[in-house]
């Protein structure tokens, strides 16, 4: 049995509509994704840091980020810490902080885990040997 001409001319314009359908879908997802803008964040990194046991910690911390962030807490090895902080929050983007924190008991030649928290998430960190 055969389909008339009519019926498969409408079969054939009803494949040509769900393909243009399914191409216009995944273009539009394609340049949607395109034109959203990217979150920005902050990015941090140690200039210089330096563990003793006569100063404490002694941390200089940059924003090398695309937004300001603010610096919320200061882990030792894992524990949250007391510190102080100059200039004082925020720390804007491509300057520089200086971060004491003193309430830690610090060993000569140990090693010691340093973390900075910001409110917004971002975190760096690093170890430091203490010197005398």
């Amino acid at each position: 049995m055969a389909f008339s001409a009519v019926i498969a001319s409408l079969i054939m314009m009803l494949l040509a509509v769900a393909a243009g359908v399914v191409v216009y879908a995944y273009v539009m997802g394609w340049i949607g994704g395109a034109q959203q803008n990217p979150t920005q964040t902050g990015k941090l990194s140690f200039d210089s840091i330096t563990a003793s046991s006569s100063t404490g910690i002694i941390m200089y911390v940059r924003n090398s980020g695309s937004v300001d962030v603010l610096i919320d807490k200061v882990y030792v090895d894992g524990n949250a810490t007391v510190f102080t902080q100059a200039p004082i929050n925020p720390l804007v983007i491509q300057s520089t902080t200086k971060i004491t924190a003193t309430q830690v008991n610090i060993a000569t030649a140990n090693f010691y885990e340093v973390k900075v928290v910001c409110t917004d998430g971002t975190t760096v960190s690093t170890s430091v040997q203490a010197t005398t």
